[in-house]
């Protein structure tokens, strides 16, 4: 079984997160790591996610990745991965 690392970099405007771009091909966790840290000084880029993905299953992985506390991160329908803002909690009564 072979793993796939991937990295899901992010960005948009003062509204939020508005797109991702997912690379893959590495062959770590650290070469998707390095690729997050090379684009984070572009313009726009606000953090990126490490995911390691195998044919069953995909691992998020916090610890190699730049994500802040208020991101969800997923697949999409287009055989890559979401990082959207987080909903807000809302208290219903």
């Amino acid at each position: 079984m072979q793993r796939d690392f991937i990295c899901a970099y992010f960005g948009g405007d003062q509204s939020g997160i508005t797109w991702t771009i997912t690379a893959r091909g590495f062959a770590s966790v650290k070469q998707a790591e390095k690729h997050g840290l090379y684009m984070m000084p572009t313009a726009g880029v606000f953090g990126f996610a490490v995911i390691a993905e195998d044919e069953d299953s995909w691992t998020l992985h916090t610890d190699y990745s730049m994500l802040p506390d208020n991101v969800s991160v997923g697949p999409d329908d287009l055989n890559g991965y979401n990082v959207t803002n987080a909903p807000q909690l809302e208290m219903v009564a």
